[in-house]
């Protein structure tokens, strides 16, 4: 398995043998929330289209496609003089001071991964100012320095010309689809109690309704244009509800942000699959005698090559 060159709490790396089953086949991935780009470092489309609101993540991943070897000197000499609480403290106020923003994009690039590294566990937090909040963590020894990580990241995204985009899941559904393309969602998670409430979307929640506009939007470009759609999420009464056209597959996932690694339980979690005809593979299109009131044109062909309609 490849790991992503970020430590990402909810990445896909623990699930990819599952979610492996229930990724179709096609010449495109499309990604609305690529997060931690495991499922893009650990499959096999020829194309890629990646996306994700925050600007960050987004500068990362083509500042290590673009120069690798940049980041990665600049990320290193961080790592080297920066393992403490002090230090920490002086790049998250560096990477969040307003004239910082001006500076070259590989250096913020490699300031976030920095912080991504250093601080609580991988945990990636904005304020209401989009100012990043996220404390020093409670590290034993010094973090780990995924060189090797962002030159396999840098191949593949080369090898694959793929696309990174920053934008909202709508943007990234309604123009990137329709040409042999699977879409991929891994949005943030419903919560499964009420103290267990974390559903940050860079600097905004991302609430119940987001999630119903994101199942109609899913829908919608399947039952347009046929696309295959994946989608992952908590198992909840509430994630079924709103994703009720999917095919629900339940798995088990070890959660990796408890403050306590001895008491890290297994939570439920579902693969959505959205169930489409077997005929025009559509979610309820109407295209076919399974799913509407007339046939498609692979169901008409094998009708007329059966001589139904001859006289």
């Amino acid at each position: 398995m490849i790991r992503s060159l970020l430590k990402w709490p909810g990445g896909k790396s623990r699930v990819m043998p599952e979610l492996l089953q229930h990724l179709p086949k096609a010449d495109c991935l499309v990604e609305p929330f690529v997060g931690g780009a495991s499922v893009f470092l650990n499959t096999d489309y020829r194309r890629y289209i990646l996306a994700d609101i925050n600007p960050d993540l987004i500068r990362l991943y083509r500042e290590a496609k673009n120069n690798p070897d940049l980041l990665i000197g600049k990320a290193h000499q961080l790592f080297k003089e920066g393992f403490c609480k002090q230090a920490y403290s002086c790049n998250r106020e560096l990477f969040n001071n307003a004239t910082s923003k001006k500076m070259a994009d590989v250096t913020r690039a490699a300031l976030f991964i920095y912080l991504n590294r250093h601080g609580y566990n991988g945990v990636v937090r904005y304020n209401q100012s989009g100012g990043y909040n996220v404390p020093f963590g409670k590290h034993q020894k010094a973090p780990y320095f995924p060189e090797a990580e962002i030159r396999l990241f840098a191949e593949k995204a080369n090898d694959t010309k793929a696309i990174f985009l920053c934008c909202s899941f709508q943007h990234t559904i309604k123009v990137m689809t329709g040409k042999d393309e699977v879409i991929y969602c891994d949005p943030p998670y419903l919560p499964v109690s009420k103290t267990a409430n974390f559903t940050q979307y860079h600097t905004e929640p991302f609430s119940e309704k987001h999630h119903r506009h994101l199942a109609a939007e899913l829908l919608a470009v399947n039952r347009k244009y046929g696309t295959p759609v994946v989608i992952s999420n908590s198992d909840t009464e509430l994630t079924r509800e709103i994703y009720q056209p999917f095919r629900m597959h339940e798995i088990n996932v070890q959660r990796s942000v408890s403050t306590d690694a001895s008491n890290r339980q297994k939570a439920k979690e579902v693969i959505g699959v959205l169930k489409v005809c077997e005929g025009c593979g559509r979610a309820g299109g109407g295209m076919c005698p399974d799913c509407g009131s007339c046939c498609g044109d692979a169901t008409y062909k094998i009708m007329q090559e059966a001589g139904v309609f001859n006289d």
